[in-house]
Formats: C-alpha cells, structure tokens, sequence
C-alpha cells in the first residue's frame, strides 16, 4: 500500500525546493534572534536554581540544561564518579548584590565559586572524559554576570576570564545577550572538534546542511588524541556509526521534514521509527540531557527476554531513577482514542502499549531481577518512568486524551506530533 500525505500540525512539508525553503527558514531566523542557529545545544549549568529564569530562558530557547552545584560537579569530574555526564558547554551563573561588596572590594560567594569551577575544569587531566570521549577541560565555559554588583567587578572578571580561556558575559535585562554569547560558544567549539575529528582522520561529512562524523580510517581509534578529544575516554560503540556532531538551521530543517514525511506516511513502521530515532537521538531530546540507549536486552530469572526500544539514561543524577524513562514506540497512526464521546476511552492498542510498558516496571520492581539490571545499565534501577510514543495529535482529541491520562498515571503518552513540534521550535 502506498504513502498517504497527511499534513503535520503545522504543514512544514510542500513541494517548494530545498533552496526556497533554507531560504525562507534563514529569513525565519533572521526575524527572531531568539531560536538557535545550529540546534539542540545542551548546557551544564550552576549558579542558579533549577526553577530560576535563566534556566526558563534557555529551555525556551531549545536548549537542553542540567543544574548541578558548583562542589558536586567539580567532585564528579576530578574523581570520574559519573562517566555519563556530558555536555557541549559548562554556563556558571554569578549575581552580585552591590551591598554585599564592601569596601575594600571583596569577591561575594557566587563569584568565588564559578572562578573555582573555571580554574579547576581547565586544570582537569586529557583522561577526564566525556562518554564520547571528548575532555572536559577544553569544553567551552561561560561566566555570566548580572546584579546591581556588576559595574564594580565586570572589569575584574574580564580580566580573569581572558587569563583562564573562558568566555565572559555582562548580562542585561534582555536574555538575548546572553544566549547569543553561550550559542556562539558552542558553535565555534563545534566546528573546532569537527575540525580536529577530521586532522585524527575520521570520516567528517556535511551534506543537507548536517555535520556528522564517521569511523576513523586508521584501525587504532582508541589511541587517537588532539587537544578536545582524548580516544581511550571514548566508551561508546564506534565501529561503523556515524554521529550528528552539528546542525544549522537548514539541517534542523532537512531532519524536520525527513520525520514530518515518516509519521505521516500510512505504512511507516515501528522498525523504520526506531531507525530514525537511533540515527537522530536528539529528536528524543526533552529539556533535560539524557543518553538514548536502543533495544536494551534485559532477561529474568526464567530466562525470558524483554527489550525496549528505548531507555533514556540521565547524564546528571542518574542515580534517581525518576530521571530515568523507559520509552516504547508504537506505529503513528494508531488511533488514540475509541468510543462515544460520552464515554471516550484508550484505544485497543494505547492500551495493549500500556500493558507492556507495565511488564517493563514490573521488571523493574522484582529484586531478582536488581544484579542483571545492575549489570546492564550500572545503576540499579528500580521505578524508572514509563512512556510509549503512539499516535497523532488531533485537536478535537486533546481534551479526551488528558482526561484518559488522568485515570493512567503509571504510563505517560506521548504523541510523535509532540516531538515534531519540539523540533519546529527551533525554526520558528
């Protein structure tokens, strides 16, 4: 059966060329500086809370961001303790009360702190490594300074930044300044590493706008090390995949469309998602950083197999396991929904979806099971969240599919036109 067309929420996909439509996406930026000119960008960020605005901002802007005190961070990386974090950059957050100053100039705590964290990331050893095997010590660092405090000390943090290769940014009541500066750090990094990956001698290919980064030529990759990447701290599984390293705003365009055209395709199947989804990680992206890892093999006590197509690893604080997401996918164009509108309830297959996403908790719950989930994925996991990504999203199904979700609280529903609209946010 062929391909029906059906448009996406927001009718991204036409028959105009690739040209005219990198045309209009560039014009689309240059009319709002708020979006991202190379995609996803995912932050380590101290200084600030959570909750605090300038987190706000940046999720709003497509970044993906973790908040770790400053101390915790430092101790990770210096011991090793978490061989999952990583990140494109490390954004130290500095608000200064003027009343806190005094006289003679005294630094305040917050400005002690990410000076600390700035000297100590750029004295870290070549073997302090991301999973990716990229050093934590030449990852781009962004001090950003605000409060009535700012005037007195802008000069002497200039001063400082200059002497430990680290950016500095004065920040002002608009966030954009302080965006562009973080995103203009990470780019620049970007293209460095991509640049070195390519004098290491790994394949580096730019095609529709996508930067991605192949096997090495040479056998010996995890002997391989430049001045951001160091091969023995590599720990992913690099024989014959390739990696998105970088997107501009034509190639968030390419993936959009690409994904747009494969969940509105009738036929598509579940094996065709899960290609796209490990081929495109960050698609599964949210606004924290997490590590997709495919078809994980997990086997019980009797010898029987169960595999998710996916489980979202945490990079900070794996070791809670409510930041850990165990993620089934379902064909997109299952019905959500049956029944009268009186009476709405899940559909056969949301439902059957949900049964099985269950056996993946239950699993989870048995202490017979702890050594091997312990083995697998060196955590034990216990009460990991529970989603499936089935579905369109109609609008007159909207008020209906919250109210189901209330009465099933155990497993999250997630409909792919909720992760093409993540994605088209970044073009807007």
């Amino acid at each position: 059966m062929g391909r029906q067309e059906r448009p996406g929420p927001r009718g991204l996909t036409s028959g105009a060329s690739l040209a005219a439509r990198c045309t209009r996406a560039r014009s689309l930026l240059a009319n709002s500086a708020t979006r991202l000119c190379n995609g996803s960008v995912n932050l380590i960020v101290t200084g600030v809370e959570d909750s605090s605005t300038e987190v706000d901002n940046l999720r709003n802007r497509g970044c993906a961001v973790e908040t770790v005190p400053s101390d915790r961070l430092m101790d990770s990386l210096k011991q090793n303790l978490d061989c999952s974090m990583w990140a494109d950059a490390i954004v130290c957050f500095m608000e200064v009360d003027a009343t806190e100053l005094g006289s003679p100039l005294v630094y305040t705590l917050s400005i002690t702190l990410a000076q600390r964290v700035a000297r100590e990331v750029r004295r870290l050893p070549d073997s302090s490594a991301m999973q990716d095997g990229r050093k934590w010590k030449a990852i781009p660092l962004v001090l950003v300074l605000s409060g009535t405090g700012a005037v007195f000390v802008s000069e002497g943090m200039k001063q400082f930044a200059s002497s430990v290769d680290v950016d500095f940014v004065e920040s002002l009541p608009e966030f954009e300044v302080t965006f562009r500066s973080i995103n203009e750090a990470v780019r620049k990094y970007r293209q460095r590493i991509l640049n070195e990956f390519s004098n290491l001698g790994f394949l580096v290919s730019y095609r529709n706008e996508i930067y991605r980064v192949g096997p090495a030529m040479s056998p010996a990759t995890g002997h391989l090390e430049g001045f951001l990447y160091y091969g023995p701290g590599d720990r992913r599984e690099v024989r014959g995949r390739i990696f998105t390293i970088d997107r501009d705003l034509c190639g968030v365009q390419y993936e959009v469309e690409k994904f747009e055209a494969l969940i509105n395709g009738g036929d598509t199947t579940e094996s065709e998602l899960q290609c796209f989804f490990e081929a495109h990680p960050h698609f599964l992206g949210d606004t924290r950083i997490s590590l997709p890892l495919p078809h994980v093999r997990l086997e019980n006590q009797l010898g029987a197999l169960l595999v998710p197509d996916f489980i979202l690893k945490p990079v900070v604080a794996y070791q809670r396991d409510f930041n850990w997401q165990v993620l089934d996918l379902k064909r997109p164009s299952v019905h959500l929904l049956a029944g009268p509108s009186r009476h709405i309830r899940l559909s056969h297959e949301v439902t059957q979806a949900i049964a099985q996403l269950k056996d993946y908790g239950d699993y989870f719950k048995d202490p017979q099971n702890t050594d091997q989930v312990f083995a697998v994925l060196g955590h034990r996991l216990k009460h990991p969240q529970l989603a499936v990504l089935i579905g369109p999203l109609r609008e007159s199904e909207i008020e209906g599919l919250e109210k189901a979700q209330s009465r099933e609280k155990d497993v999250k529903i997630v409909t792919y036109y909720e992760i093409l609209l993540r994605q088209q946010k970044l073009l807007r």
